[in-house]
């Protein structure tokens, strides 16, 4: 158990920035302690989302209030995987840079699972090196994108054994924030509002990987835009992780946040390598629905990095986050998140659409998939 934090008295900004911190991690925490093996796994893009709140309050609280929010993670692989949600909105990478660390990912990964002096090589049809755990028979994470999705670096990809602990770690530091957090807050823990039913498959990846996007996309590119659906499909479910009405409010801004973040994605996308990107996902972009998202840039700053005192003239002694949203969009927060759920299942159903056509001649990515051993 942390210690208490004495908070000071804070003003209506500070307030509902921790308020937007201690919710998030609310909801993570609820959603995540106690899941089985499967289902932990599965849920590595709600992880990363944890990630990067708790890495934005310990910056945040750290800046604007001199508190220290001990993780005791390694800061390296935190900082990637908070930065890991942008994809290639990341400035230090772009959409290059992202393609070719997943290059890199991709390497070695296989190596890991096919090393240079493994023996038996004309038994490599039975080795797999592609986990991928779906939900209602569509995917919903693979393991590289988990890799992904919580800072791995390719050295630690290459062995096995380091990759569990990494996230593990990762999972203890939000936990400490958590910790810190909601010690003394009043706000009571709670079991799953709902458990949702994972179905683990095995596959190896150049089998499978050829096949995503009708074929026509390069590996690496399609393995990126396959971990943007993971984390689009883990918001879309968002819902079924509210148990409170603390739970709520992060619900609502983890949608906002995928959303943003996915839409943003194919917009580089578009932008760098437009004939890579279809009519569809085009009409997605173009639609006014879309460019409202777009338009609430300023909504999502506020939300991840805490610092709303753009808004603070239009805020009073007890408002609350639904409050700081009607600031930023001048709609009720449940309208905006109407018009957010509508935008994002669309999103969602787009993507696994494009990720799913199968080539022209051949089988589909799911055909390549088979179960695991027991």
């Amino acid at each position: 158990m942390s210690d208490v934090i004495a908070w000071p008295e804070l003003d209506p900004a500070e307030t509902i920035a921790l308020a937007v911190a201690r919710s998030d991690m609310h909801y993570v925490s609820c959603s995540l302690i106690g899941l089985d093996g499967l289902a932990g796994a599965a849920e590595l893009a709600l992880l990363q989302y944890g990630v990067m709140a708790a890495y934005e309050a310990q910056t945040h609280f750290k800046r604007a209030l001199n508190i220290d929010l001990a993780a005791g993670w390694d800061p390296d692989t935190a900082k990637a995987a908070r930065m890991s949600g942008k994809f290639f909105a990341d400035n230090k990478r772009h959409l290059q840079g992202v393609i070719a660390h997943f290059k890199a990912l991709l390497e070695a990964n296989h190596q890991a699972h096919f090393p240079a002096d493994r023996l038996g090589v004309q038994f490599d049809f039975l080795r797999d090196d592609l986990s991928v755990i779906t939900l209602d028979q569509r995917p919903y994470i693979t393991s590289v994108s988990a890799h992904f999705l919580t800072g791995l670096q390719p050295h630690q990809t290459a062995t096995l054994d380091q990759a569990g602990p990494a996230a593990y770690r990762l999972s203890v530091g939000a936990g400490n924030i958590t910790g810190a957090l909601l010690d003394g807050s009043g706000i009571a823990s709670h079991p799953h509002a709902a458990r949702l039913d994972f179905v683990a498959w095995d596959a190896t990846s150049t089998k499978a990987l050829p096949r995503l996007f009708a074929g026509e996309l390069p590996q690496t590119l399609a393995m990126a835009l396959v971990t943007v659906q993971s984390m689009v499909r883990s918001a879309e479910v968002s819902s079924n992780r509210t148990g409170c009405g603390w739970c709520a409010p992060a619900a609502r801004k983890h949608r906002f946040v995928a959303l943003y973040q996915a839409t943003m994605a194919l917009q580089d996308l578009r932008s760098e390598q437009p004939d890579y990107v279809p009519a569809e996902v085009s009409e997605f972009i173009d639609d006014e629905r879309t460019r409202w998202v777009l338009l609430n840039s300023k909504l999502r700053n506020g939300l991840i990095h805490l610092g709303l005192q753009d808004i603070a003239l239009s805020l009073r002694p007890g408002a609350s986050i639904d409050d700081a949203v009607t600031a930023y969009t001048g709609l009720t927060a449940d309208k905006a998140d109407e018009r957010v759920n509508e935008r994002l299942h669309a999103l969602g159903e787009t993507l696994t659409t494009w990720m799913l056509a199968a080539p022209s001649s051949g089988p589909s990515f799911t055909e390549a998939l088979h179960a695991p051993p027991d």
